[in-house]
Order: C-alpha cells, then structure tokens, then sequence
C-alpha cells in the first residue's frame, strides 16, 4: 500500500495540476483570447530640459490619447477664464439648438460692455451666425443672444449641469460670455472642456475659420468678423501640425488665456491650457513653445 501511494506523489510530479490530476477537468480554451487594449503612455526623453519659461500662471499639456500629463504649472488653480467660457456656452446650446436656420432678433439685453460689436439691438440673423460669432470672433452680444435663443430660463444653471455632465468639478459658471471674471475654472477641468469641445464637429468647423461673414437679414448690412486665434496659419497650423480646435479669452482679471487641441500627422494630438499669460505676444510665443517642447520632448 505504501509503494501504491509513493508511485501516486512521484507520477503527479509530471502533471501540472499537482495531486488532483485525476479529478480535474481539462482547461477549456475555447474562450476569446484577450489582447492587452492598454493605452500607451509618450515616453519622456531623457535630457536637461526642464521646459519652457512662461509669463502664464497655469499651463497644462496634456496627450489626449492617454490623458497623461506632460507639462504641469498650478494645474489645480481655480481662476478667471474669460471667453475660454464661450465654448461651454457652445456646447449647452448645442443641446438645445432651436434650429441652424431660425431667424433671431437681438435686442438691448444681448449687448454687453467690452469687445467689439458685430450686431447690434434689432438686427436680424440666423441663429447659426449667433454661433459662428460666438466662438470665430468671440462675440459677447451673439453669445449672450444665442442662450436666450434656447429659451431656457436660467442658461447658467444649464452650463453648470453641462459642465457637471463632462466629470467638471472645480469650475463654476455665471453667464454664457465670459465677460464676468465669476467665470472660474482650472487647467485640469479645462482639459476635459478642450476633450468635449474639440470632438463635436459643429464647434471645430466653426474654430478653424480664421475669418467669418455674415448678413443681417432686416436691414441687408454685410459684416466681416476676424478670428481671436491667431495662431492659424502658422507653423503649429501647417506641415505636419495642425489646429484642430482652439478658443482665446482676456480680462484684465484673467489676463491672456488659450485653450486648443494640436494634431501631428501621425494621429498624436495635444491639449494645451494656458492661462493668464502676460500679453498678447506671450500667449501666442508660450502656445508655440509648448507645443515644440512637447514633441521634441517626448516619443510615441
């Protein structure tokens, strides 16, 4: 009996399933083979860089495909964001778009101190112009007419819920222009409006015009608005780059803020947040920076 169970120990010795080989049923494979759908993350290159020197006080750049983060600065500052507000106003409409081709009439609540006007109380234009404006030349009075073409009661509130809605948490909004520095947001939650903003096809066909023309329907004037993106056209908006989204904002209480999205050829795309940069030639100097920092800084 003892040779019986010795032969037992020593044979299960060549079985991978140990002792209960004579109970244990065969493994099935029949099942899909799981592949390994891990998102990878851009390896840093290792050098001296510490990056570029910004006027700004917040910047974030962010690679969209993985979310991870490449170059940080006071990303958890809640602060003033100016006109980056008007593109939460844009997709809060979009959720409640009347209609492209409805015909809307600004009056004296729509007008707004600061920024230059392209429609005035008593014109006439479609509520796609309200739109285009908004976010191409960053018209405060088209944006505070297209929330009032929604005819929801309080627009605010909708942003709020919309900016929930997007996993935003550390923001709040009080009107659809921008122009009231209660407006705040950080780097971090920005990204994820940039992420938002940038994947609806209505916005980014808006905010890659560098100029925009319109018709005001009662009274036959032709305008022409330019963007506020100055950077399109140039070498982030050309060759192997390109803008695929971008949204400028000033306050004297936000100084000069960016948001965009840049593409490579090769599919790579970045988020870059900056916010309260010294002057105009800062913003757009600093933009361009990160943007090479980052891709000669970092491999796919």
């Amino acid at each position: 009996m003892i040779k019986v169970i010795a032969s037992l120990i020593i044979a299960s010795l060549f079985f991978p399933t140990g002792a209960n080989f004579l109970t244990d049923q065969p493994v099935d494979f029949s099942y899909p083979i799981q592949t390994n759908s891990a998102v990878t993350t851009p390896t840093r290159i290792i050098n001296d860089s510490l990056g570029i020197k910004t006027t700004a006080s917040s910047v974030l750049v962010v690679d969209q495909n993985s979310q991870a983060i490449l170059y940080q600065k006071n990303i958890n500052t809640a602060q003033s964001i100016a006109s980056i507000t008007k593109l939460l106003t844009a997709l809060t409409f979009l959720d409640h778009n009347p209609g492209f081709d409805q015909t809307f009439t600004l009056d004296a609540q729509d007008q707004r101190a600061g920024g230059l006007v392209n429609l005035w109380p008593g014109e006439q234009v479609i509520i796609k112009d309200l739109f285009y404006l908004t976010l191409v030349s960053s018209t405060n009075e088209a944006a505070a007419a297209l929330a009032r073409s929604t005819g929801l009661k309080d627009f605010s509130d909708a942003m709020n819920a919309k900016a929930k809605e997007l996993g935003i948490k550390d923001s709040y909004f009080v009107d659809p222009t921008g122009l009231d520095p209660a407006n705040v947001s950080t780097p971090l939650d920005l990204s994820l409006l940039v992420n938002a903003a940038f994947a609806n096809s209505e916005i980014v066909q808006a905010v890659k015009n560098d100029s925009y023309r319109f018709k005001v329907i009662n009274n036959g004037r032709v305008g022409l608005a330019q963007a506020t993106d100055k950077l399109l056209g140039s070498f982030i908006d050309q060759g192997e780059y390109k803008i695929i989204g971008a949204k400028t904002g000033y306050l004297d209480e936000a100084g000069y803020c960016l948001v965009m999205a840049v593409e490579r050829v090769d599919g790579v795309k970045l988020s870059i947040i900056l916010l309260n940069a010294g002057s105009q030639v800062d913003r757009w100097q600093e933009a361009k920076g990160l943007v090479d920092w980052t891709f000669s800084n970092y491999q796919w």
